[in-house]
């Protein structure tokens, strides 16, 4: 199970990458332009899914957080990018190194808007990297609306591929 979820967090980190790298490619005016999404900008969706790695990866590490890290954050969109790359980082490097028994086993926690919870850790980990699979989808929408016309491809198969060259 460890080399699924390695390998599944090792993709979010790639795909982010793509992404992170596409759209800064717009100007800054571009990514607060408002859009009608799940969040209303590409900046705050990319926030989101900070928001959402930072939170499950506390999570996994024991804690239960009570706020979410961009309500703090005050940087220009390039700290977006790189805040939201280094949380990917950061969630990769968390799942490398743990023991593959960790990954069966149930951890409790405390969520923001639904109180306690318990998941084992793989679930949680697949909730995350889902998560961060469907706003991408969303983020790529967006981004057509803003002008963007050309996506790398950042399905799961086409990492397969790059990793098998």
């Amino acid at each position: 199970m460890k080399e699924i979820y390695v390998k599944y967090a090792s993709y979010n980190l790639w795909a982010n990458r793509r992404l992170a790298e596409t759209f800064a490619t717009l100007p800054e005016a571009e990514m607060e332009a408002t859009i009608v999404s799940s969040f209303p900008s590409a900046r705050l969706t990319f926030l989101h899914i900070w928001d959402a790695e930072s939170l499950w990866l506390e999570r996994l590490q024991g804690n239960s957080p009570t706020t979410f890290p961009s309500k703090t954050f005050e940087g220009d969109i390039n700290a977006v990018f790189a805040t939201f790359l280094k949380g990917s980082e950061a969630f990769l490097a968390f799942v490398e190194a743990q023991p593959s028994a960790f990954f069966e086993q149930s951890l409790f926690f405390k969520t923001i808007s639904y109180g306690e919870q318990t998941q084992r850790a793989f679930e949680m980990i697949h909730h995350c990297m889902n998560h961060s699979t469907f706003h991408r989808g969303q983020l790529i929408t967006m981004g057509r609306q803003l002008g963007i016309e050309k996506f790398p491809p950042t399905d799961f198969a086409y990492y397969l591929r790059e990793l098998g060259k």
